[in-house]
Formats: structure tokens, C-alpha cells, sequence
């Protein structure tokens, strides 16, 4: 089997950092922000929340370092 190449692991680490975006801004609105917006106490859930988005962002802006030239 040939090795991959730079193109296609270029395109796996952007699938991978696109799809931590997404789960970020997913939980960061339906378990912080939705709450909020109806009036209902967040509880702890809210701090959780934030500290799953910018552990999420993270792990998207290290693999994007990843990427190629």
C-alpha cells in the first residue's frame, strides 16, 4: 500500500479540525446559550460548557498547525 500523501493528509487533518469546530459551537449553544436565552439557570453546566468549547478550539487550532505547505 503506498503511503499517504501530502494532499490527503492535509484534507484528513481539516476534516478533523472542521468537525471539532463544529462540535464546539454545538455544545457551546445548546448546553450555555439556549439556556440563557429562555431564562433557565445554567448551573454548572454553563462553566463545563465553556471549558469543552475552548478545549475543542484547541485541539482545531493544533491540527490545523499540522497542516502542510
Amino acid at each position: 500500500m503506498p503511503p499517504i500523501g501530502k494532499a490527503a493528509r492535509n484534507e484528513a487533518r481539516k476534516a478533523i479540525a472542521a468537525t471539532a469546530n463544529a462540535l464546539s459551537i454545538t455544545l457551546l449553544v445548546t448546553i450555555w446559550l439556549q439556556p440563557v436565552l429562555s431564562g433557565r439557570p445554567v448551573g454548572l453546566a454553563g462553566p463545563l460548557a465553556t471549558l469543552v468549547f475552548v478545549a475543542l478550539q484547541g485541539a482545531a487550532h493544533y491540527v490545523l498547525r499540522k497542516v502542510e505547505d
